[in-house]
This record gives structure tokens, sequence and C-alpha cells, in this order.
């Protein structure tokens, strides 16, 4: 999407695109909703609806769906450190659809901690995204047997400035953290797997492409092992703007025959190493570490995701709209039953139960996309504890 657009400009998008016999839908979110703040927000100010559509409660996601066959269309969910609190709304939504989880299809980013070693605004710290992530991973293999629960964006790192190395080192430390804190609470290791997939960037040439997933491969098989038996390997993939080359290898742990460039697998290897003697990629993330491993000490990477110059104007409209929404649904709303439900969210949020129903409770109260975080964010200052070996 293009431009600074709502939830109904959306939607008639991909009716369109529907229409015209699409079956794989993207749906971005602009910058606010990816972290976790309503459009009324002093910090969404220039940025509503710009890049993606603004989603602040269930009444924007019931527009953004409106009319699609929800059964018959798979829905992928551009987000990461929102994904708990969206994949809730969507699931909520297709019910009112007719549409049951178990035919649902489609998958969430979910990759928190790409998310957090790029940005300095994620919605949540380290150890509670990764709770979150861990969550949702348990909801999908529990209710939605045709989801991918995660994607881990490697080529998000070669966008930032991350050298060959750095991209495949991180993909497979991001990939491998998840796995092994879903098996760590009792997940089928190749389940997870299965429903996850690792990207990186493509090289130049196809064969160094082939190459880059080989060692991906080969690192991950590695470093799963060195923690569980057997090391199921998740999709790979390499992405591009021009092209999209796939190779599934689910559930075998073989890796294949050292074919792929030497060196840079054996650069990748000692980066992978360094993360593992600092506690892993979620330790390092904690301890603001991350930069040092792209040779950078200070803050950021070498060269950061692009950035907005400046608000953008022409996301006022959006903006207005949105919030005049808002009020209208916090006019029209039990706020009883919402102040209940965030704070039997709050409640879950100091233990260690799956959060994925108490979000979809709130929000079908009508608690808004920023009210579940904030709550969420309030009861997690300082960082809860995450299960992990």
């Amino acid at each position: 999407m293009t431009g600074c657009v709502g939830a109904a400009q959306a939607n008639a998008r991909m009716r369109r695109m529907v229409g015209a016999g699409a079956r794989e839908l993207t749906v971005s979110f602009d910058a606010p909703t990816r972290t976790g703040l309503d459009s009324s927000s002093p910090g969404a100010w220039g940025l509503v609806g710009h890049r993606g559509v603004p989603i602040d409660s269930i009444d924007d996601m019931r527009v953004l769906l409106g009319g699609l066959p929800l059964d018959r269309v798979a829905v992928s969910l551009a987000t990461d450190g929102c994904a708990a609190p969206l994949l809730a709304l969507y699931g909520l939504v297709a019910e009112e659809h007719g549409t049951p989880a178990g035919r649902l299809t489609g998958g969430v980013g979910n990759d928190v901690l790409t998310d957090l070693l790029l940005s300095g605004s994620a919605p949540f710290p380290p150890r509670a995204a990764l709770r979150l992530t861990r969550d949702v991973l348990a909801h999908a293999l529990a209710e939605l047997p045709r989801w991918r629960c995660v994607t881990v964006r490697g080529d998000r790192l070669a966008e930032a400035g991350a050298g060959p190395a750095q991209e495949i080192a991180f993909t497979v430390a991001a990939g491998s953290e998840y796995l092994l804190t879903a098996a760590a609470i009792g997940l089928d290791p190749a389940a997870v797997a299965a429903r996850t997939t690792l990207c990186v960037s493509a090289a130049r040439a196809e064969r160094d492409s082939r190459a880059k997933v080989r060692a991906v491969r080969r690192l991950w098989v590695r470093t799963v092992r060195a923690h569980l038996r057997t090391a199921p390997v998740p999709r790979l993939c390499v992405s591009a703007a021009d092209h999209r080359l796939s190779a599934t290898a689910a559930g075998t742990g073989t890796a294949p025959e050292p074919t792929g460039p030497v060196g840079l697998e054996a650069t990748a290897a000692d980066l992978l190493y360094r993360v593992a003697r600092l506690g892993g990629l979620h330790a390092v993330l904690e301890r603001r570490r991350g930069p040092e491993l792209f040779g950078v000490h200070g803050p950021g990477l070498p060269a950061p995701l692009p950035r907005l110059a400046r608000p953008w104007t022409s996301s006022d409209t959006v903006r207005a709209r949105q919030s005049e929404r808002l009020a209208k649904l916090r006019a029209w709303r039990v706020q009883p039953a919402v102040d209940d439900a965030l704070l039997r969210l709050c409640e879950a949020a100091r233990g260690d139960d799956n959060l994925l129903g108490p979000l979809r409770e709130a929000l079908a109260y009508r608690a808004t996309l920023g009210e579940v975080c904030t709550a969420l964010r309030e009861t997690w200052a300082p960082d809860p504890p995450v299960t992990r070996r």
C-alpha cells in the first residue's frame, strides 16, 4: 500500500485483488499500530496510515476484513512486536464471518528479535517480546493448524547494512531462539519448525543465493543440535524484489553436503559462537550489545533503516478520522467490562499462562490496541521472566 490510507481504502483494494483472482494477501500496518499506539496518541502524529493501515480496535479490523472470503484466501499479517493482539483481532473477526480458526490460512511475522535489533521503537522490551512470541507459537499450534507462526526476516538486516555473514548468523540466532524457547515449554520442535520460515536476501547470482540457503541450513542444524537431540529444519527462502527462491525442508534434521562459500560460512559461524558466548540473541539485546556484533560501538547499525525525515501531512486526515472513531468507540462501549477485562489481562501477564485468551477477551470488549499494549507494558516494568533453557 502506498500513501496514507485507512481500513476502508485497504479493504477496497484487497477486495479488488480477490475479485481479480488473488488468493494470497499481505496486510501491512502503519508505524503506530506496529508499535502498540492508538492513532490518537501524540506519538502517532504524522504517521497514521503511512506505509500501512491503522488498526486501533476490533471495529477497524471489521472494516479491513469486510466482505473478504477468509476461508478461501491466505492473509499474511506483516507485524512482529504486536503480532499477538493483531492476530487476536483477526481471529475474532474471522469468527464473526463464520470462519472457524481451523479453516484460516495465513501467517504472521512475529519476529520480535530482529525487530528489536533494527528498531528503537519496538512495543515491548526483549523478555516481554519473547514471551508474546512464545504465546503466539503455542496458540497457533493449538488453534490454527494452517497458520505460519514465525517468519525471520534476515533480509531486513541486509537492507539495514548488515553484511552477508552477519545476516546469516542473526537469522539463525533468532530462529533458533524461538525454537528453543518453544521447546522449553513443551511444544514439539518439529511442529514449530514446520511453521517457521527463515528468509535471507538474494545474492547477485542465483547460485550464490542457493549457497546462502545451504549455509543457513548447516548452521541451523549445528546450533539447534547443541540444545536438542534433533534439529528440524524450517522453510528456507531467499527474498528479493524481483524473485523468491524457496527450499522446503522441515522435520528431517539432516545437514546437506558442504558445497557453499566456506569463508562466508566460517565467518557466520564465528559470529554465532560470539552470540552464544553472550548467552544468545535475547541476552545480547537485553544488554544492548547488538551493535558491537555489527562492528559498531554505539547505538544503531552501520546503515540504519530509512526513517521518515518529517511527519507526513497527508496523514492528518486519516488521523482525524481514526481519532473520531476512537472517541465514538469509547463513548459507546461498556467501560466497566473493558476495565475488568484489562485487569484480567494484567493478572495473566504477571503469571506464565498464554495471553492470547485474555487479549481476545479485552479486544472483544472493544479495548483498543493502545490500551492493551499499555496495560502489558505497565505490568511488565521491569521485564517478566521468560521460560527458556
